[in-house]
């Protein structure tokens, strides 16, 4: 099994269904997903508290079944987040 890497802002995996953000020479990130990363930066200036409102507020919304639902609501946590890249201190 492949290994999926995750958007080091929002936590988003980054596969097929959503692809890398865009350098700002153009290349594809490995790092950032599309909706967080553009032309080398970051598409929205949130707080940390702001952009996990603003995730977890958009993961529940999305079109997950019920059962991902619930792993979302329990999984994504602050503490996930600051483990993110792009939150470390």
């Amino acid at each position: 099994m492949a290994k999926t890497n995750l958007c080091q802002s929002c936590g988003m995996p980054i596969d097929k269904n959503t692809l890398g953000g865009k350098n700002a020479d153009g290349t594809i990130s490995t790092k950032y997903c599309e909706n967080c990363y553009q032309d080398g930066a970051f598409v929205q200036d949130l707080s940390f508290d702001d952009m996990y409102t603003y995730n977890y507020e958009k993961f529940l919304a999305s079109d997950m079944n019920k059962i991902e639902k619930f792993f979302v609501k329990y999984m994504y946590t602050k503490k996930f987040m600051r483990g993110l890249d792009r939150w470390k201190n």
